[in-house]
């Protein structure tokens, strides 16, 4: 039964002193609520220890022959003290590849938590949904992180091309700056070391869509027949991989480093790259890192972008220095990024069609009403 007041020790103590002083063990224990074995057994304790022994002790056993090893734990603290915004499961991803015998998840869990290295979050994560391709190179993601100022007196603008299927990390650079002079070089370079994707994803930056039609950028991707994909205008879930990644990106390197120049911020970020890509567990793979699960694209990178070509019989006009094309008396404006670039127009009685290549560009019906497209694959609107 329960002690009968708030205070257990002093409790114990009032038992103790009612029984030495001459009443009975069995009426003191019936009036206090407890056993005459419980009630011998604090006589003992003051009998050897005096007031201290009626603390509550320790129940934890002497030996614990199923314990989890120093060596594990100690092996626990060391990954969880070199990744500290990792959780229990990539820890112990971690250690197991160091063929240590690891406990259960829950287990690490718990002896994180008991040393202070993790703490349970105070509202339950929502399960993501989540949406992959799946084999590597079907899609790629592409995005500019938000800008990083260093001490320097300047900002860099991180980009950041990340795989689909494998979430493998392709590039990351640190640029000065959003424009299509310094993103293209890093993208060519990139198709040249892991091939061409089959369709590249991303938001709506002006370097990465035109606001009416194709951007130079879009063009460029369309001539390697690379479709071209954007995300809905404020819906970043869209992109959710790379906006994951730009997240673990702020929380695991660029929140907790002053950068004194822009050379030093590239080296840590070739740096975090290759943490990301062979070191880190990823939750979506099984927990196995994105190198060992991505492959380089069966499709080559061509020396030099390749000219369009249409087929016998097409009908031809050749945008202009404004981005217009003249057809049938009438001026059309297709794109600032399709200048002195052929389209063909395919007309019938529904629509007339402006293409370039096997892409539609623009789509007028026969009520003169136009449609620009977004996103361009294949030749079909997405």
């Amino acid at each position: 039964m329960p002690w009968r007041v708030s205070s257990v020790n002093e409790q114990r103590l009032l038992l103790v002193e009612r029984i030495l002083a001459g009443d009975p063990v069995a009426e003191v224990s019936r009036a206090l609520g407890v056993s005459r074995v419980c009630a011998y057994k604090w006589l003992a304790r003051y009998g050897r220890e005096g007031a201290s022994g009626l603390r509550d002790r320790s129940r934890r056993p002497h030996r614990s022959p199923h314990s989890t090893p120093q060596a594990v734990v100690s092996a626990l603290t060391k990954e969880r003290k070199r990744y500290p915004y990792w959780g229990a499961r990539k820890i112990r991803r971690r250690v197991r590849d160091g063929s240590v015998e690891v406990p259960s998840e829950r287990t690490v869990g718990r002896i994180l938590k008991r040393l202070g290295l993790i703490s349970s979050p105070s509202v339950p994560a929502e399960p993501p949904q989540r949406f992959s391709r799946p084999e590597p190179n079907q899609l790629w993601q592409i995005d500019y992180k938000g800008p990083v100022r260093g001490v320097w007196g300047a900002h860099s603008v991180p980009l950041v091309v990340l795989d689909d299927a494998s979430r493998y990390l392709l590039g990351l650079w640190s640029l000065s700056n959003k424009t299509l002079a310094l993103t293209w070089p890093r993208l060519w370079d990139l198709f040249g070391a892991f091939g061409l994707p089959d369709a590249l994803l991303s938001d709506n930056d002006p370097t990465f869509g035109g606001r009416a039609g194709p951007s130079q950028m879009e063009v460029r991707l369309m001539r390697l027949g690379i479709d071209v994909l954007h995300g809905r205008a404020y819906h970043p879930q869209t992109q959710g991989k790379v906006e994951r990644l730009n997240g673990t990106l702020e929380r695991e390197l660029i929140r907790h480093y002053e950068f004194g120049e822009a050379e030093q911020l590239q080296a840590d970020l070739d740096r975090f790259r290759r943490r990301y890509n062979f070191e880190r567990p990823h939750e979506a793979l099984g927990l196995e890192v994105p190198a060992r699960v991505y492959r380089p694209s069966r499709r080559p990178r061509p020396s030099s972008l390749p000219e369009l070509e249409y087929g016998r019989g097409s009908v031809l006009r050749r945008v202009d220095v404004n981005g217009r094309i003249n057809w049938k008396g009438e001026e059309i404006y297709l794109s600032d990024g399709l200048i002195k670039e052929r389209v063909e127009v395919r007309e019938s009685a529904e629509a007339t069609e402006f293409f370039y290549g096997a892409y539609l560009v623009l789509k007028r019906d026969c009520a003169g009403r136009i449609k620009r497209l977004r996103s361009y694959h294949g030749g079909r609107a997405k």
